[in-house]
């Protein structure tokens, strides 16, 4: 990754869960920087399916900084990670509306 960055400080700010599937909203922190992203987690037999991406001024934003879009996959890879892994915070609610 360039310059050795590695996103940091994983947080859900917003999530919404109807029975297996959940949306939600985060950011990271890369560098001095932090990135917004939406996501989707499926609970399957094998465990949870995650998967991220960026808001699109966020992509913009790290292109322009010289990202490539190789590096940016990497970064969503890894912030995906740690969310299976549990490895983030949550900062706002969890809505569980009904069915």
């Amino acid at each position: 990754m360039r310059s050795g960055l590695q996103p940091e400080d994983v947080e859900i700010d917003s999530a919404e869960t109807r029975g297996r599937v959940s949306t939600f909203t985060g950011s990271f922190l890369l560098g001095d920087n932090r990135y917004r992203f939406n996501g989707i987690a499926v609970m399957t037999i094998g465990g949870p399916t995650v998967g991220i991406s960026l808001s699109s001024e966020a992509e913009a934003e790290l292109l322009s900084k010289g990202f490539s879009k190789e590096q940016l996959e990497s970064i969503l890879a890894e912030v995906q990670r740690r969310i299976v892994e549990g490895s983030f915070r949550v900062s706002g609610g969890i809505r569980f509306p009904e069915e």
